[in-house]
């Protein structure tokens, strides 16, 4: 005589509590808990205009702290050039700022681009800074404006700024 065992491999009941659980779990579970700041600003039209400018401002409270600092392009198949030149302002807590001039390689010599994407956007994710403390706690603001010397800058669908813990 053979006892049927199946009970035992009944699916388990699910309560609309356990339904509510499943995608905070989710959600939980994708959260990338090494990013400290990222913001991005979407260009309208995929135009940068020479007078529009990108603020980020964020609070450093532990000066001890080690990140990663990348700037993201994304730019489109329709860019006329290899590269973008940027301005990128730093002001400190203490109103002290720092400009520079960056260059971000947006494709090769043969006109292949750099970013990833199979469709018409290509994304771009350049290492500003590796393992980078900042000196003073307080806020920081940073500005960046295009520096390509054309006042409709057509091919960049947006553009910002990610820091990871290091």
């Amino acid at each position: 005589m053979h006892t049927n065992i199946l009970y035992a491999m009944r699916t388990p009941h699910l309560t609309p509590h356990t339904l509510y659980l499943i995608p905070l779990l989710c959600l939980f579970l994708s959260c990338d808990h090494k990013t400290f700041y990222q913001k991005t600003d979407t260009l309208p039209n995929e135009i940068w205009n020479l007078d529009t400018v990108f603020v980020y401002e964020f609070d450093i409270l532990d000066a001890a702290q080690y990140y990663n600092f990348y700037i993201d392009v994304r730019n489109t198949v329709d860019y006329p050039y290899q590269n973008l030149y940027l301005f990128f302002t730093t002001q400190f807590p203490d109103n002290s700022v720092f400009t520079d001039t960056l260059n971000c390689i947006l494709s090769d010599a043969y006109g292949r681009w750099t970013g990833k994407g199979f469709g018409r956007i290509k994304e771009n994710r350049f290492l500003l800074k590796s393992n980078v403390r900042f000196p003073q706690t307080g806020t920081y603001i940073f500005v960046a404006q295009q520096a390509m010397r054309e006042n409709d800058l057509k091919g960049i669908a947006s553009f910002g700024i990610t820091l990871q813990y290091e």
